[in-house]
């Protein structure tokens, strides 16, 4: 499935934990349960800041109820608001309090450089899974100040499990770093680069070691490499490098250990499709390092994708404009007021970063061009960036996407070949470039055995894994697009095309119930053309087409 919508973001299965009010008990007053219930349900919409509100109106009447406390706490801190979570930690008991609250106690406590006090908390925690990870991420930075060994060692049962052990092992170079051990530090930091998790305050930290230890060119070649070139402090940091200044932007404390840690985990919680977790990690990560502007830049991505911009913008305002992430803060802003609908300011702020010399507005720019169907003027700006950047995997991508929706085939397919000869095994470009063929009857030998790789770099991927199930379906190979098609509505449930063509394959095996349910879903999702979905609902599908066939045969 080729989608329509933007193709890069700021920073793309198995959900870790369900939200912490999912759980209820009845407070004893009526009107307190009342005020629960609401707080319950703005959770589960992603309203956090409401649910804390009613959390917290309950709280009034029922001061002790553990369920309440729970669900103040964590409601705030998925709202961002530090002042609400510490509320809660001041109403809740000394002991026996919810294992937020305890999380909250515990960041505060390291923030403040009371390891003991952060590790008596953390001992206390006894909650959801996903609570228990940010324990182990946490507690090795409380038990830092007396060796690293111990804390080393509870994290290693989780080294082989991707992309997690990439995060340990991550964690435990930073300690072994912090302590000193710089052999140690440096094999986890090699170890760590490998494991498939882009990480980059860890990464930064990694190219400080090699500077400190005499490898300052070695460090360089870190920064500068394709994947860590595209990210503002990284960038930053090799243009310290250049200059023969420190590589780290900030001295690395127990408190910024655990922020990284935590600020880790929630990347990975929101792939995991749970974004109430990664904004709690956040919050805790925010807090443990108030100048963390990467976990506020992700905090605000992901509150804008649970359609909460204001939020989301009220976060982006704090990016100060020394950052090196103030640039990326103010095209995310643009982002938002494009996504709302105020398609005109967001083009305003974008042209006026533009004329100030702002590349990264430049490229955002020619996105909202192409998600605006003015491809013309995204392609003729992609082209100019491409002469002064010709080894840019991403804008090559980005232009034949262009190219493709103005019907110049041959050239777009040159450039998606140009972006795999740049950077191998793109899951994206695959995906675009193999369904393309696919959809053409072309180059089918090639196609299959490219999506199959696609989806297994990113099998969480719906749309990557509908354009598997898809092309089979064009191959006339039903059943197995069936796997593939439904597993993609699990992965993505509200999305028009995907569900539709669950339909389109329904009705091929003879499922005609359930093939209309799902074009009535589709239906309800806001596709692009919902006269043609009626009309299946309507009339069904004409005979199969002719299976596609490769053009090389």
């Amino acid at each position: 499935m080729i989608s329509r919508a933007r193709l890069f973001g700021l920073l793309g299965g198995l959900c870790l934990g369900a939200c912490a009010s999912a759980s209820v008990a009845p407070a004893p007053s009526s009107q307190s349960y009342a005020d629960h219930l609401v707080g319950r349900l703005a959770n589960l919409r992603q309203d956090h800041e409401a649910a804390a509100d009613r959390y917290f109106s309950a709280l009034a009447r029922d001061p002790g109820n553990e369920t309440l406390l729970e669900g103040a706490a964590s409601a705030s801190l998925a709202a961002g608001d530090i002042d609400g979570a510490r509320r809660a930690a001041r109403i809740a008991p000394r002991d026996g309090a919810p294992p937020t609250i305890e999380l909250i106690r515990a960041a505060d406590a390291l923030a403040g450089g009371r390891a003991q006090q952060a590790g008596a908390a953390l001992d206390r925690v006894a909650g959801r899974s996903s609570q228990g990870l940010m324990v182990r991420v946490m507690r090795v930075w409380t038990e830092s100040g007396a060796g690293v060994d111990r804390a080393i060692a509870d994290l290693a049962p989780y080294s082989a499990i991707r992309p997690y052990g990439a995060l340990f092992a991550y964690q435990q170079a930073l300690a072994f770093d912090f302590a000193g051990r710089n052999e140690e530090a440096l094999s986890r930091y090699a170890e760590a680069s490998v494991g498939g998790m882009f990480l980059p305050p860890a990464i930064e930290r990694h190219a400080d070691l090699l500077a400190r230890t005499g490898a300052r060119e070695d460090a360089r070649a870190l920064l500068t490499t394709e994947a860590n070139r595209s990210n503002p402090a990284l960038l930053a940091a090799a243009a310290r490098s250049s200059n023969g200044g420190a590589l780290a932007s900030a001295t690395l404390t127990p408190a910024r250990g655990a922020a990284i840690g935590l600020y880790g985990l929630a990347a990975l919680f929101a792939e995991e499709n749970d974004p109430a977790t990664a904004l709690e990690a956040l919050t805790l990560s925010l807090m443990l390092d108030p100048q963390f502007d990467a976990a506020r830049l992700l905090f605000a991505q992901t509150q804008a994708d649970q359609q909460q911009p204001d939020i989301a913008n009220r976060a982006l305002a704090r990016v100060p404009p020394t950052s090196p992430y103030a640039a990326s803060a103010r095209v995310q802003q643009a982002w938002i007021l494009f996504d709302a609908g105020r398609e005109e300011e967001a083009l305003t702020l974008v042209q006026s970063a533009v004329a100030g010399g702002d590349l990264r507005a430049r490229r955002t720019l020619a996105d909202m061009y192409r998600n605006q169907r003015r491809f013309s003027e995204a392609e003729a700006i992609y082209s100019d960036m491409i002469a002064d950047q010709p080894s840019e995997w991403r804008l090559y991508f980005a232009r034949g996407a262009a190219r493709d929706q103005l019907d110049r085939w041959p050239e777009a397919e040159a450039d998606f070949r140009r972006a795999l000869e740049l950077s191998p095994e793109q899951p994206d470009v695959m995906n675009y470039l193999a369904y393309t063929w696919v959809d053409r009857g072309e180059n089918i030998d090639q196609a299959l055995p490219m999506l199959r790789r696609a989806v297994e770099l990113r099998p969480a991927s719906g749309a990557i894994v509908d354009s598997l199930g898809w092309a089979y379906y064009r191959l006339g190979d039903y059943n197995q697009a069936l796997l593939y098609l439904e597993r993609a509505v699990e992965l993505r449930p509200a999305d028009a095309i995907l569900n539709d063509h669950l339909g389109d394959v329904y009705w091929r095996l003879g499922r005609r119930i359930e093939a209309r349910f799902q074009w009535r879903r589709a239906l309800t999702l806001e596709p692009e053309n919902p006269a043609a979905l009626q009309a299946k609902i309507d009339n069904g599908l004409e005979e199969a087409p002719s299976p596609a066939r490769s053009a090389n045969r």
